[in-house]
């Protein structure tokens, strides 16, 4: 998707567009938050099928994924705003149909680029360490966390 369509949806959703420097993420500025969602990459989530995106998608209408279109991948749940930086780099990646949402290979956003909804949403915690969960709940707390 264009840019401008991008704009257009996210106007729709009732999502505005601010600049980075002013957009917090759950109390994280954009840049310390792309750090911990990148780090999740590694986390074992035990909910693929051999695959690298979640067993239920098929199963269950599309699972977590199945309001991406209307939420913006989940972000219309995070103050309502989007930073550009971060709306630039997700336009070309959002279908008008089915958000980033992909059917065969899930989410195809960049982990940096995925709300705390999407990062933190898990089936099982069985195969993760300590740390894993600790990042999760840093995602899904925010700042709050440290309070």
């Amino acid at each position: 998707m264009r840019y401008d369509e991008f704009e257009q949806l996210l106007s729709r959703l009732g999502i505005g567009v601010v600049p980075k420097g002013e957009k917090r993420i759950r109390g994280h500025d954009v840049d310390t938050y792309r750090g911990l969602a990148k780090r999740t990459g590694a986390i074992d989530f035990d909910c693929g099928d051999g695959e690298s995106f979640c067993r239920y998608i098929h199963v269950r209408e599309g699972a977590c994924c199945q309001d991406c279109v209307d939420t913006c991948g989940h972000w219309q749940r995070e103050g309502r705003t989007l930073d550009e930086d971060s709306a630039r780099k997700m336009a070309s990646f959002c279908d008008a149909r089915d958000g980033f949402c992909r059917e065969g290979a899930g989410c195809i956003l960049p982990r940096e680029l995925r709300s705390p909804v999407c990062l933190y949403h898990i089936c099982s915690d069985a195969k993760m360490t300590e740390e894993d969960k600790e990042l999760l709940r840093k995602i899904k707390c925010g700042t709050d966390l440290f309070r």
